[in-house]
């Protein structure tokens, strides 16, 4: 009995893990169409554990891509960012980082975070897309530092 609820569970918040970015151009990176899934560290991350955080949804790419596959990573974040609320860039030395939040999806808040590194055909890159009750992008950097 409680393996079949267990299953109905699952059933109900399998969509909604998948859905999650769905509508976000760079949505094509996490699907594995611009780097194969094989060539990425996924990690997602739904319920207690990041309660803490105030966030219900973590979906994080990690991979290392060639000089045309940042470029069209570039080009999807970037349009993202044309819907995006409010940004903030950052740079260090040859990385940088953008943290977008995206308009809310009812009474939750929506990020997406892109890192990259490297130059040439050694380009590391992380695609994060976060959602919770967390109110704004400095309340978010506060929560992950």
């Amino acid at each position: 009995m409680k393996s079949l609820i267990v299953l109905i569970l699952m059933a109900a918040l399998l969509p909604h893990a998948a859905i999650a970015q769905t509508g976000l151009h760079s949505d094509a990176v996490f699907k594995g169409q611009v780097v194969p899934q094989n060539a990425m560290v996924e990690v997602k991350v739904r319920g207690r554990t990041l309660s803490r955080y105030r966030l219900t949804f973590y979906h994080s790419v990690r991979f290392n891509a060639t000089a045309q596959q940042k470029a069209s990573i570039n080009n999807l974040v970037e349009r993202d960012a044309k819907q995006a609320v409010s940004t903030e860039t950052r740079k260090q030395g040859g990385r940088r980082s953008l943290i977008l939040s995206l308009p809310p999806n009812g009474q939750m808040r929506r990020y997406l975070c892109y890192i990259s590194g490297g130059h040439g055909n050694k380009n590391a890159i992380t695609l994060v897309y976060m959602e919770g009750k967390v109110e704004s992008i400095d309340e978010l950097r506060k929560l992950i530092q």
